[in-house]
């Protein structure tokens, strides 16, 4: 957004503030002086002449990501553009650019727009001699030429075309379309798809062509590359931020904040009537022009002191901490706390807007790098003419880059006074401790693309962690113990874990159980489970146990980069004979119903029992908890009936009891029977945990071969048995099994194309 007043001198201010940029020679000093408003230049290099006639920049819009934004993926259409703003007159004025590796040209897309992207000479067709534009490949190299200005002739599509140096037209700012402000500011574009593989880096190069002194000269671009990779979204759970930049640019009771931030080649002002201009930039905990709080009342073209330029920008405050994320908090009262933000009104050319280097990060771990923007005027566009048409006009659209290379692109912010999120995610590398994020600003500045932007953070996509059980473990001494947690993760590099183990719930230390797992897609969630078995003693009553996970072997001893998120596990061991339970489980059945599992049991002398805990699982080795029902404490015994009203008749489901004692004698389980409509093909039930003896009952629905094998934790098969049975239910006995340590195995039944697990415990 421009002043609309002052041209002249503002033009001349615009020439001085530009004397650095990148425009110049390496080594070329300009002296510059101000006197009585008289601007006077005394230059020791002719090409800061130059540097102070033109502004030059090279950017892109991912079309595909319209206003949702994203990363550029294979399939993806980008318009690159090539923007030059000329303030003296310009001869022999042309582009060309080369169609790089990665990518292909899109046919009779070459065009001059403006800065709001619209089309104002072609598109120009890829033929030679019928227009200014021409497409053609040489030497098996795609290149674009178009020759600009008045006079300009039309290309041919030989070799010539791209080596010779005349044909350019001549540009005389302000009389040339289209016109901004004394000058002529045009962009050249045209649309390229993207061909390249996941993971690659594209880079692209174009060279502006142009005489503004009797020499010949060129302004070559090398954009630093950008990443093709497929969107991932943004996390699902996250515990804090590892950065946030500039602590979201923090708050204060003065309006403008008088400490600067990393904007690169932007200068610092406080918002005012007049201002921030173009290439300048606020911190700021209200937009306003003077403080005032109430955003309504007109906009531009009515003159309204309290808004920005007369009439043009809203009046808001900031993001950080607001009870609804896209309208945000209202604007601070003068004298008053409140949080700041970066307010930028964005330079003519592209180029960085922000810029910092973030440290301490965790090797091969998935961070989500994300800020809150919006765009803060909805009148501030102008035509071809350089007149006011009081519409959002450019609009702000930004690329977040990792070490110089593009990831992501916002998109196209729109102007509907809201705030957005707009962010990625990026995965550091196996030995990456750092990396430099840079914020770009993809569009022209000039009429729009004013915007603010706050809460820009760094934050690491940590899983779940789901213990079992959830809060305290019981055990007698010498009888084993289980433990066992799930971890959920939204990316599957979280693979290693170790047991810890504290005294008082604070300090915790490693117990010695670590390892790594291979996690499963389930429900767009990347799943797996971790056990831990042992023989308890009595020193082990009144310690804590836990799970922590993180992506490496080294990243388990870093506090900063392990995740130990599970709730913690409270043991408590009786040192205390702990006798097998009085009560006796008679029989557990279960039947299908109206497509709802039935489950039914039986129970003598249940006057030791508090309750019945009914347990769930969809591969019979990991239950959940599904109800309780009450014991009733009857010495003669009882018989129970329990429904599942959330059974699915088309899956295989595991049940079983857990019988829970009223003193300190340790739960049992009964057996396990899986439920299911024809696809049921296997029930095995055995005694869990087992001592001496191993008894198995299989039921098949026909004549059959039947597999029996038992693993230990490790893979390793401990007993094979394979066995011709008859339709019905057969029952048998594992042999050699009294001498295994104890421990979990992993009991498995096949018979024909099913499989069925069971999770059993061996006690001493």
């Amino acid at each position: 957004m421009k002043n609309y007043s002052g041209k002249f001198n503002l033009y001349f201010i615009e020439i001085v503030r530009k004397k650095n940029r990148k425009l110049s020679l390496s080594g070329s000093k300009a002296i510059i002086f101000l006197l009585s408003g008289i601007f006077i230049s005394i230059l020791l290099s002719p090409i800061h002449l130059f540097a102070q006639k033109i502004d030059f920049s090279y950017s892109y819009i991912n079309i595909t990501r319209g206003v949702g934004g994203g990363t550029l993926e294979q399939g993806d259409i980008i318009e690159v553009r090539a923007l030059a703003k000329l303030n003296a007159v310009t001869n022999n004025f042309y582009f060309i650019d080369t169609v790089r590796t990665g990518t292909q040209y899109l046919s009779n897309s070459l065009k001059i727009v403006t800065n709001e992207g619209l089309t104002y000479q072609g598109p120009f067709t890829n033929a030679p001699l019928d227009d200014r534009g021409v497409y053609a490949t040489t030497g098996g190299i795609g290149r674009v030429r178009v020759n600009i200005g008045t006079g300009a002739s039309n290309p041919d599509n030989g070799l010539a075309t791209f080596g010779v140096n005349t044909g350019g037209g001549t540009i005389i700012p302000f009389v040339n379309k289209p016109k901004f402000y004394g000058a002529t500011l045009l962009i050249v574009a045209y649309r390229l798809l993207i061909t390249a593989n996941y993971g690659d880096t594209i880079h692209l190069t174009g060279n502006f062509y142009f005489d503004t002194s009797g020499v010949n000269r060129t302004y070559r671009f090398d954009y630093p590359g950008i990443k093709i990779i497929q969107n991932q979204g943004l996390c699902t759970n996250f515990l804090g931020a590892s950065f946030t930049a500039d602590s979201s640019f923090k708050s204060g009771n003065t309006q403008n904040r008088a400490l600067p931030a990393i904007v690169p080649g932007y200068t610092k002002v406080n918002i005012n009537i007049s201002g921030p201009n173009d290439n300048y930039y606020a911190i700021a905990n209200n937009t306003s022009s003077n403080g005032t709080t109430n955003n309504a009342g007109p906009y531009a073209p009515t003159a309204n002191a309290n808004r920005v330029f007369n009439g043009y920008w809203d009046i808001i405050g900031d993001h950080t901490g607001s009870a609804s994320p896209v309208i945000g908090n209202p604007p601070t009262p003068a004298g008053q706390p409140g949080g700041y933000m970066l307010v930028v009104n964005a330079a003519y050319p592209a180029g960085e807007a922000f810029r910092d280097t973030i440290k301490n990060v965790c090797p091969n771990t998935y961070y989500e790098f994300s800020a809150w923007i919006r765009n803060i005027c909805g009148k501030c566009g102008t035509d071809s003419n350089s007149n006011a048409t009081y519409t959002p006009g450019v609009l702000p659209n930004l690329a977040y880059a990792i070490n110089d290379v593009d990831y992501f692109t916002t998109g196209n912010i729109t102007y509907n006074q809201q705030w957005v999120k707009r962010g990625f995610i990026y995965k550091t590398g196996l030995a990456e401790t750092q990396f430099r994020i840079t914020i770009k600003n993809n569009a022209a500045g000039g009429g729009g693309n004013d915007w603010v932007i706050d809460d820009i953070k760094l934050a690491t996509c940590y899983p779940n962690l789901v213990m079992n059980p959830s809060d305290t473990a019981t055990s007698c001494v010498g009888y084993p113990v289980n433990l066992s947690d799930t971890v959920k993760s939204f990316f599957n590099n979280y693979t290693n874990w170790c047991w810890e183990k504290s005294s008082d719930g604070i300090n915790w230390g490693s117990t010695g159980v670590c390892g790594t797992r291979t996690p499963t897609l389930v429900n767009g969630l990347w799943v797996y489970f971790v056990d831990t078995t042992f023989t308890t003693v009595a020193a082990d009553s009144g310690k804590y146990y836990r799970l922590k996970v993180a992506t490496t072997g080294t990243n388990l001893t870093n506090v900063n980069c392990s995740v130990d998120n599970s709730q913690k596990i409270f043991l408590k061991v009786f040192n205390v004979s702990c006798s097998v339970l009085d009560s006796k489980l008679i029989s557990f059945t279960g039947n299908i119903l109206n497509e709802k599992a039935t489950l039914k049991w039986s129970v003598s002398n249940e006057g030791g029992l508090r309750e019945y805990e009914i347990q769930k699982s969809i591969d019979g080795i990991h239950f959940t908890r599904l109800g309780i029902m009450n014991s009733n404490k009857d010495v003669n015994g009882s018989s129970y009936v329990f429904y599942d009203a959330e059974f699915n008749p088309n899956w295989v489901t595991y049940y079983r009891i857990r019988l829970i004692s009223a003193t300190n004698i340790p739960d049992t389980y009964s057996k396990i029977i899986a439920l299911g409509n024809k696809n049921l093909i296997v029930k095995v039930s055995t005694v869990n945990p087992f001592k001496n003896n191993l008894k198995i009952e299989v039921t098949v629905p026909e004549d059959g071969k039947v597999s029996i094998r038992l693993y230990d934790i490790y893979g390793g098969i401990i007993a094979n048995k394979k066995m011709q049975l008859l339709k019905g239910a057969t029952k048998m006995e594992l042999e050699n099994v009294n001498n295994l340590s104890s421990g979990i195995y992993i009991l498995r039944t096949s018979f024909n194309d099913i499989t069925i697990k069971n999770k059993l415990i061996k006690a001493d």
